[in-house]
């Protein structure tokens, strides 16, 4: 099939793609003009067409003759707190998907619209287990964000027949990725990585080879309209988190205990300083309070109704992660 892929360079994006040319398929990659698109001119049957969901006129065409469209592009920083941020947010991620959605109504050949989300849209949910049946409440601009978007998606619809499906991964990692588990790792490193509160403090998280086996079964699987958790096979404590990075790295760190009380406050402290010279807090009150929440989600639905079944192991994908940036130079 031919397949539009935007936030190709990207770092699930990447994976998808190779994925997808692996499959047989013909990608077509949306990439801006300030995209670094080596990785892509050196695969056959991709497809580089210039453009930003944000510039409609530049969307014209973009959908023609594709079968499928895989929706990654998105901005956001999960540290961010303010409503200033939750706008350039939503104007780029929320009117960026809605100018693609209507370009794709407009050529109507579109069989399957898989749209990216994350677990972040359902906000932070204190119960015992988490699934697609539990009402979303989202707090922070990236898990507003995320959430606009899928109702934005299940409006259309409900009222067009575009035929969305929602994938909401959690914390994705491996090779190439460059966001939370990668900070998560600099920490450990540094010794910076505190055992915050005296719970389990279960973290969800996902290679991001699983995340590319749920986006490709969901090609052909699934229900229109319907969104899937996409995790591991369970959440693990953080500290067995932490202990496979030091490991792997073959260091020793401190892993001193911190109360919940003083990482708050360490918190709201930085994000008043965030705030006066008008940047993004390398932690916020809402990331301890995930933190310490365990948080624990269901793949039943995604299981039953795609086939998804997690293969990497959490150790192995952990080793695989920091070869590859100790490789690169990033650690």
């Amino acid at each position: 099939m031919k397949i539009l892929i935007t936030g190709a360079t990207g770092f699930i994006g990447s994976y998808l793609v190779k994925a997808l040319i692996d499959d047989g398929h013909i990608c077509r990659c949306l990439v801006r003009k300030t995209s670094n698109i080596e990785n892509l001119k050196s695969l056959k049957n991709v497809e580089i067409k210039y453009g930003d969901i944000t510039d409609k006129s530049s969307l014209k065409g973009i959908v023609e003759g594709i079968d499928i469209v895989y929706h990654l592009a998105a901005i956001g920083h999960v540290s961010a707190a303010s409503f200033k941020t939750y706008r350039i947010y939503y104007m780029n991620n929320v009117m960026g998907t809605k100018n693609l959605v209507e370009e794709c109504l407009r050529e109507r050949n579109i069989k399957r619209f898989i749209y990216f989300s994350s677990t972040a849209a359902m906000g932070l949910l204190k119960m015992p287990i988490v699934d697609e049946t539990v009402k979303c409440r989202p707090r922070t601009p990236h898990q507003k964000s995320k959430y606009d978007c899928e109702q934005l998606l299940l409006k259309y619809w409900k009222e067009a027949h575009f035929p969305v499906i929602i994938l909401r991964p959690c914390m994705v990692y491996g090779p190439i990725g460059k966001g939370e588990f990668f900070k998560i790792i600099k920490w450990a490193k540094r010794g910076m990585l505190p055992k915050i509160g005296k719970g389990k403090n279960l973290t969800p998280i996902v290679h991001v080879n699983d995340v590319v086996q749920a986006a490709l079964l969901a090609m052909h699987k699934g229900r229109l309209g319907e969104a899937y958790i996409i995790a591991d096979r369970k959440s693990y404590e953080f500290d067995e988190i932490r202990n496979i990075i030091v490991k792997a790295l073959n260091i020793r760190r401190p892993y001193p205990y911190v109360p919940v009380v003083i990482a708050k406050m360490i918190a709201i402290l930085l994000e008043m300083i965030a705030k006066l010279y008008g940047g993004i807090p390398i932690v916020n009150h809402f990331n301890i309070e995930s933190t310490i929440t365990d948080r624990v989600f269901s793949i039943d639905k995604a299981r039953r109704e795609l086939g998804y079944e997690p293969k990497v192991k959490l150790e192995d994908g952990i080793k695989q992660t920091i070869e590859w940036l100790r490789e690169n130079g990033y650690i």
